[in-house]
């Protein structure tokens, strides 16, 4: 699991730039693939507060288990990845060694933010990977091209792009509905501020026409 805390206010290209990197953390087969995260690049960094980055945020990450001692609890620091791994074997530790276990499941991720008028912006993957799935990993590796036919290699490299499509359709749904929710709140806040300035107009155009009149009353041209 990755985590990462922004500023509700901050700059949409800020944000999308940590989303990418944040995706590529996370996705399997990326060259950045739970790696640290890379350093910011300076046009990025010239439109963060550099009193926030890397400071204090006062938003803490809760991960807990049904039945089990807290997992995790921590504090967010401003634009710094909080990567959590191995939850299950975090999870069955202190449980006797049984193969037939099962994993507990329910995991919940609570966010607490302690700022009393501050909104804040949490990004966050879960990145699944069983044993099993490993075990195949591992077995494909040793398997060389010269023990694999043409067909083989083609259907092997058919499966590859196919996982490499798919990963990126999920990221870019993922982006269009992040995209969508920027744009219905900006619709919202465009059609807020028209409302407020029909208001204003009516309000000038009504004191408009009371000061008009009275004056021409006082002048006894009405």
């Amino acid at each position: 699991m990755v985590f990462i805390s922004l500023p509700h206010e901050v700059d949409h290209e800020v944000e999308e730039w940590f989303n990418t990197k944040m995706h590529d953390m996370t996705r399997k087969g990326s060259t950045d693939f739970m790696k640290a995260l890379p350093e910011v690049s300076k046009e990025i960094h010239e439109k963060i507060n550099d009193d926030q980055y890397n400071g204090r945020s006062n938003v803490y990450l809760k991960l807990t288990v049904p039945k089990r001692p807290v997992l995790r609890h921590q504090m967010f620091m401003w634009y710094a990845p909080v990567v959590v791994m191995n939850v299950v074997k975090a999870a069955q530790r202190g449980q006797k060694n049984n193969k037939n276990t099962r994993p507990p499941g329910g995991y919940s991720v609570c966010f607490e933010n302690k700022n009393s008028d501050q909104r804040v912006k949490v990004m966050f993957d879960v990145v699944l990977m069983s044993d099993e799935g490993q075990e195949d990993e591992l077995q494909n590796k040793i398997i060389k091209k010269e023990h694999l036919t043409p067909l083989e290699s083609n259907f092997q490299e058919g499966i590859k792009a196919a996982n490499t499509i798919l990963n990126e359709m999920k990221y870019m749904e993922k982006r269009e509905a992040r995209m969508r929710h920027t744009a219905e709140s900006t619709n919202s806040k465009i059609r807020l501020f028209s409302y407020i300035s029909v208001i204003v107009l009516l309000g000038v155009t009504y004191l408009q026409r009371t000061y008009l009149k009275s004056y021409f009353k006082k002048k006894k041209l009405m």
